[in-house]
């Protein structure tokens, strides 16, 4: 016991040392808090790259996650505007486009792949009014050619009952610990997705339903977030990656939350809970449980995530067992170079082949080394060696894997 408690005062310690280097790694003035607020859980654009009728928009789409107080929201606005494109106009009714495109090559010790169109990305937002605001989000995938690779991937309408608390309603990402937010190649500092992410978080896991979200401010720079929301669910597909649906497969809405706790804008830390039924009939539920951290500092920028699923099967068959981990550590050097180092396990055992599902039987770890170069903002050219390892039940090694990707963003 004496042990362990000594290692999590090493832990705590820790913790304490980089939250104290998080003073000094922002800039000055408004652009430092735009900087601070924002950047924080969202992809930084330059002042120029929207007009200053757009930029109102654009900064209330981010204040919940940002957990932006009025007088913050207002000078960040305000800072945004006079350094942006000359326009005049409201940004009500306004459409504002946007994307990503990007190109990937891997290379295995068996085999070498093609090169591949990964993602093609359209996204366009807008505000109806003063309280209602939409987006709606299309992909072409490895080169767009029809059936699963062409879809929505996300289409809603958000309404504002105030100006901390809305509730959407179409076509979103689930709002399962916080790796989808970030999966867009200019916020995912790899080349790859972890495999938790993957496998159990269905990156990226698009449904429809009803998120009722908002967010409470202790004081400037601490805040709790939530989203309450009920969608189809996951379905029967042969593994939980493969049970993403917008129509619903049975009559059970399944439902979740998720709850941040973010402390000096620096640390995150995030519950997050999921249950639906997943079979045709109604009768077996799928149950999520997981978590997430995030911490900015001056030295490094951390991030974990964990997750756990059940899985109910038919009687006779036991139920299925998922759960995982990665932590990664990264670093933006001049705004140019970022490495990063990410580790994580997969621990996915089901059993189950009826009713759709297929049995599965994965034991893993994988180390990926990725380096990141930016020519500019907008644009990412990116190296990764992913190493894998197997687990106690792994009988074969899944092959080690060197990963190139050419990212832009629009």
């Amino acid at each position: 016991m004496r042990v362990l408690t000594d290692r999590i005062n090493v832990v705590l310690l820790g913790l304490v040392v980089l939250l104290i280097q998080t003073g000094n790694i922002y800039g000055q003035g408004s652009g430092g808090l735009y900087e601070q607020k924002c950047g924080r859980c969202h992809d930084l654009f330059e002042a120029n790259e929207y007009s200053a009728e757009e930029w109102p928009g654009q900064v209330r789409a981010m204040r919940v996650q940002s957990a932006l107080i009025p007088d913050q929201y207002e000078e960040i606005v305000n800072y945004l505007v006079n350094a942006a494109r000359e326009e005049e106009s409201s940004y009500i009714g306004k459409v504002n486009w946007g994307g990503y495109l990007y190109t990937e090559y891997f290379h295995t010790e068996d085999k070498a792949k093609n090169f591949d169109l990964h993602y093609l990305n359209f996204t366009l937002s807008g505000w109806a009014s003063e309280k209602i605001n939409f987006i709606g989000e299309f992909e072409l995938e490895h080169g767009g050619t029809g059936g699963s690779n062409t879809f929505v991937e996300e289409a809603y309408i958000d309404y504002w009952f105030v100006p901390n608390l809305g509730i959407k309603v179409g076509a979103m990402l689930t709002p399962f610990n916080r790796f989808d937010e970030f999966h867009a190649p200019l916020m995912n500092y790899t080349v790859t997705r972890p495999q938790i992410s993957r496998e159990i978080g269905v990156s990226a896991w698009k449904d429809v339903g009803v998120d009722l979200h908002g967010y409470l401010n202790f004081d400037a720079h601490n805040s709790l977030s939530f989203d309450l929301y009920t969608i189809n669910g996951l379905g029967d597909g042969s593994r939980m990656r493969n049970s993403r649906q917008y129509r619903d497969n049975n009559e059970d809405k399944a439902i979740g939350a998720r709850v941040n706790l973010t402390l000096q804008d620096a640390l995150e830390v995030g519950f997050s809970v999921y249950n639906g039924a997943w079979d045709d009939a109604g009768d077996y539920d799928l149950t999520m449980v997981g978590g997430h951290v995030m911490l900015h500092t001056s030295l490094v920028d951390l991030y974990g995530e964990f997750a756990s699923a059940s899985s109910e099967n038919p009687t006779g068959v036991e139920d299925g067992d998922m759960s995982g981990y990665f932590i990664q550590a990264s670093k933006l050097i001049n705004k140019v170079v970022r490495p990063t180092v990410r580790y994580g396990k997969l621990d996915y055992l089901d059993p189950g082949s009826a009713l759709g599902r297929s049995a599965r039987d994965t034991d893993l770890n994988e180390l990926v080394l990725c380096l990141g170069i930016y020519p500019n903002p907008r644009v990412v050219l990116k190296i990764e060696y992913q190493i894998f390892g197997k687990g106690s039940r792994a009988s074969t090694k899944t092959p080690d894997q060197l990963g190139l990707q050419f990212a832009v963003r629009f």
